[in-house]
This record gives structure tokens, C-alpha cells and sequence, in this order.
């Protein structure tokens, strides 16, 4: 199975010739077909079976297309594999990468899958780097700090109930959907992350900062929470693909919108935010929303709604890249838990359709 892909465009300027020359190299000269530039798509592979682990293990792929998303090669072997060791923090899987460009380098933020003390499943965001997309250097799991009474009071702090802790700081929060920031606001690094403590529809999209992409990175507190389905017991939200740069601090970012019905049937289904950094206030982290729009993509084709195998999930939409390309926002998503997909919408018409947040409320 391959699905929940990153994906970053090269476009065809000076600065990335010779990136695309090198990616290109081991292909068979389909030079002419890059013209226009590369996307270079890093998804989340899973074999059919994989016998004496605890969950079937991710890792991620490469493939490289046009910017039409046309296939032009797909490398043999994965760029990114779990650890050997059961002490490694991706011991079970490389999941859901997302990759954004910062300078002249790129950042993957991924879910490593592990082991705790007494065997049972976690996980934590982990980064890795590169220079030219295919040579990955891992760094291990981000320095995340959760302080409680943070948000003027809106943090949750069942986080520390759960865990048992009612003073400073805890450093360790099964924690999903990371993604860095293309840029800096005021000297701070900002992630967007969804932590996994508590009852399952508190699960919310939260904001984070760092003056330095290896951390300590400080949660500030959601931003963004589910709002109820009538036909699900639970909702919940979470980060999707790599905030888009609209400039002036403004980002768009495309998330994903879990539902869990009491049968355990699940939706997945995405929708955007607008963003701006100029508003971050550590006390209020939810003022960063301007806009949102809800389910604007749906689970409505057979690779969406069938979940074919047993590790499968149907009736899902899950990204973790999107790009810009001559006024359209294409999004590269899973279908199905099973196959990466994608998706064209013209950005002025998902910007025009966004609905304003009013301020002081949580979304």
C-alpha cells in the first residue's frame, strides 16, 4: 500500500536546476518530461504482511513526477526506513511524512511508531534532513515541551492528569500530524502538531514554536478543534499538508477532520485554514485563525470509501502535502488507507470560500 504522501515542487528557476538534474540522474532520460519542474512525492509505504512486529511497518518512498503529475520514475527502495533497534523511536514505522523547505535544506517531520518501557505502542514526531531529497538524516524525536496552565487557561490539562504530573513541563505526548513552517515570523520557527491524550475528540490542532528548527519547541495550546457530526460519536482534527506561504505571514493550511462512529466506521474528510503569525499570541494561539472551511473534500470515489486490506480504513481523505502551481492548489492525499491520490482546486475559489473566525473564538 502507498499512501499519505508529502509533496514538493521544483520549479524550473535557477536556484533548483541542479537539485532536478540530480534527481534525475538514476532515471532513464526523461529530462525533457522535467521541463517544467519536478514534484518529488515522499509517500508512506506498507508492506502486505510483516510477521514478528507488533503493527505492519511504514516506510517512505520516492517517486518523481511532473508538475502535471505525471509518473516519470519511482525509486526501488525506500529513502527512509524504521530503526533496527526496539530502542529506536521509529522502531515500528516511518508514518505520514511531511516535508517543507526551509533555506537550503528540507525538513521532514514524521510520526515515529515505537515501543514505550513496557512494550506497548508510541509515538512521537521525530525530523530528519536533507540536502537533495533522497539521502535522509535522522535527528530522533523533537524536544517538545507542553507547560500546563499555558493558553491563558484554554490548555487542557487532563494532559497532565493523564500522565500524573501537575507541575513544569512534560516532554513526551503521543503526538501525530507535524509540520514545519516554510519561514520564521520574528525570529520564532512554528510547527503545527496533534497531541493524543484524552478522550479522543479532544484531539485538536495545536501551535508550537521554536527560535531553532532542532527545539526546545514550547507548545502554545490548540488553535482549531472538530465541530460534532450528527452520524459520529467522535470528531476530531488534525494537521494535513505543509502550510502554504500566501506571503505577508499568511499561510493556507489543508487539514483532515477524523469521525468515529459507535460501530468503529470512521470519515475522514479535509478542509482549510487561514493562518497569520502576525496574530500568534502565546496567551490566545487560536487568534492565528482567520478563516476556516470545513469538508470541501469527501470521500466519494471507490479507492476513497473501500478500505481493501486488512490494514486498510475506507472512507478516507488524508494529506500531507499540497503544492502551488499556476494559480491552482494541487493536494496529494490517501485514499482508502491504500493509494496516493490527487486533487486540483483553483486557489481564489478556496480562498473566496473560506468563512471568516470570529475573533476570541475557539474554531
Amino acid at each position: 500500500m502507498t499512501f499519505n504522501a508529502a509533496a514538493t515542487y521544483l520549479p524550473p528557476v535557477d536556484e533548483n536546476r541542479e537539485l532536478i538534474a540530480s534527481l534525475l540522474a538514476s532515471t532513464v532520460s526523461h529530462s525533457a518530461k522535467a521541463r517544467d519542474g519536478l514534484v518529488a512525492v515522499h509517500y508512506r509505504a506498507r508492506p502486505s504482511a510483516d510477521p514478528g512486529y507488533l503493527i505492519t511497518r511504514s516506510y517512505v518512498g520516492l517517486a518523481l513526477f511532473t508538475p502535471d503529475l505525471e509518473l516519470i520514475y519511482r525509486l526501488p527502495e525506500p529513502v527512509v526506513a524504521p530503526a533496527e533497534n526496539k530502542e529506536g523511536a521509529d522502531y515500528l514505522g516511518v508514518e505520514d511524512p511531511r516535508i517543507t523547505r526551509v533555506g537550503d535544506k528540507f525538513v521532514m517531520v514524521y510520526c515515529g511508531s515505537g515501543l514505550d518501557e513496557v512494550g506497548a505502542w508510541r509515538g512521537a514526531l521525530c525530523t530528519a534532513e536533507s540536502k537533495d531529497l533522497v539521502h535522509w538524516t535522522k535527528h530522533g524525536p523533537i524536544d517538545l515541551r507542553f507547560a500546563k496552565g499555558s493558553a491563558n487557561g484554554k490548555f487542557d490539562n487532563s494532559y497532565f492528569d493523564n500522565l500524573g504530573t501537575t507541575t513544569g513541563t512534560v516532554r513526551h505526548v503521543n503526538n501525530k500530524d507535524g509540520a514545519i513552517f516554510s519561514h520564521a515570523a520574528s525570529g520564532w520557527h512554528y510547527l503545527l502538531h496533534r497531541p493524543m491524550t484524552g478522550n479522543i475528540s479532544k484531539w485538536a490542532i495545536h501551535l508550537a514554536r521554536s527560535r531553532s528548527l532542532r527545539g526546545e519547541w514550547k507548545d502554545l495550546g490548540p488553535i482549531a478543534r472538530a465541530k460534532p457530526h450528527a452520524a459520529y460519536a467522535d470528531a476530531w482534527l488534525g494537521c494535513g499538508a505543509v502550510p502554504l506561504d500566501l506571503g505577508d505571514g499568511r499561510f493556507l493550511e489543508i487539514y483532515h477532520s477524523g469521525h468515529r462512529a459507535a460501530d468503529g466506521s470512521r470519515l475522514y474528510t479535509l478542509g482549510a485554514l487561514l493562518l497569520n503569525l502576525n496574530h500568534v499570541d502565546p496567551t490566545a494561539p487560536d487568534a492565528t485563525v482567520e478563516a476556516r472551511l470545513d469538508h470541501f473534500m469527501i470521500p466519494e470515489t471507490r479507492w476513497e470509501i473501500e478500505g481493501p486490506y486488512a490494514d486498510s480504513v475506507g472512507n478516507v481523505l488524508f494529506t500531507c502535502g499540497a503544492f502551488e502551481r499556476d494559480g491552482d492548489i494541487n493536494i496529494l492525499y490517501g485514499g482508502g488507507d491504500t493509494f496516493v491520490m490527487a486533487a486540483k482546486i483553483a486557489k481564489a475559489d478556496l480562498l473566496a470560500a473560506l468563512l471568516p473566525v470570529k475573533p476570541g473564538v475557539m474554531v
